[in-house]
């Protein structure tokens, strides 16, 4: 008789979370709440405000071709 043992795993979870009128970005991701994956680093994220995003997504909106 073959018995399946249950499997508990312990995971930690990274987030990050912007300042009020701010956005996190990587430089191609962008949001308020950022959970980091397992090789992610924080470093790799920093804060713009709300307009610089606008701004961003404005520009790359141009670039995107149809």
């Amino acid at each position: 008789m073959d018995i399946s043992v249950m499997e508990i795993t312990t995971i930690e979870l990274r987030k990050l979370t912007a300042a009020k009128g701010m956005i996190l970005t990587n430089g191609e991701a962008y949001g308020k709440e950022i959970y980091l994956g397992k090789l992610d680093d924080p470093e790799n994220w920093h804060e713009i405000t709300d307009e610089e995003y606008e701004k961003s997504i404005e520009e790359e909106s141009k670039n995107v071709i149809i």
